[in-house]
């Protein structure tokens, strides 16, 4: 049976030619993906991977993630803020809550800082919705939604400071941001967010 005709719930483990079909790479490719320890099998005798660990490789190097190996509720998440925030303590957790969200309600996360290959991510992994956090990058993230907006039907959510001006959020709302939420939110008031917007 080829990959194209196994249900999602089929698919949780792919012989090395599936993942290359999948891939549309060869099966040498893929072997050495393996050796390079990039990606993981489950033993290199049998030749086999787990779909999980072939979604986590394809996030991670940037890769389009079939939807035949995605489970079917499955939704994609991606959390991009500024460099300069990277210490911020609510940074480093909200990166552990999308991993968190990824382990428990089958979200497929992944961040990035603003930079030059932000566009190229948003192409490639596809989000269905992206979390941009606006502190310490506000015209950044203006730059973000609106490409965003005019390129795929992606859901947007804006995280913005509790004393933003009026006009900075104007401009993230005119943009078309779907929601805006302050960066003091509850963790279960953001859970709530995203599930909406998911709707």
């Amino acid at each position: 049976m080829t990959v194209e005709n196994k249900k999602n719930s089929e698919l949780e483990i792919l012989n090395f030619e599936q993942v290359a079909t999948l891939c549309c790479v060869s099966k040498d490719r893929v072997k050495k993906w393996v050796e390079k320890r990039c990606l993981k099998s489950l033993a290199k005798k049998n030749e086999q991977v787990r779909c999980d660990d072939l979604v986590d490789f394809l996030v991670q190097y940037n890769m389009t993630i079939p939807a035949s190996i995605l489970p079917v509720e499955a939704k994609k998440i991606l959390f991009v803020f500024s460099s300069e925030t990277l210490g911020y303590i609510y940074v480093t957790f909200l990166k552990h809550f999308f991993e968190k969200l990824r382990e428990e309600e089958k979200f497929i996360s992944d961040t990035i800082c603003y930079n030059m290959k932000v566009k190229y991510k948003i192409l490639t992994f596809v989000p269905d919705l992206i979390i941009a956090d606006t502190i310490g990058a506000h015209d950044k993230a203006l730059q973000l939604i609106n490409f965003a907006k005019k390129t795929g039907e992606f859901k947007i959510l804006a995280i913005i400071e509790k004393n933003l001006s009026e006009k900075k959020i104007g401009q993230i709302r005119a943009a078309k941001a779907d929601a805006v939420v302050t960066r003091s939110i509850k963790i279960n008031e953001l859970v709530e967010t995203i599930h909406t917007l998911f709707k």
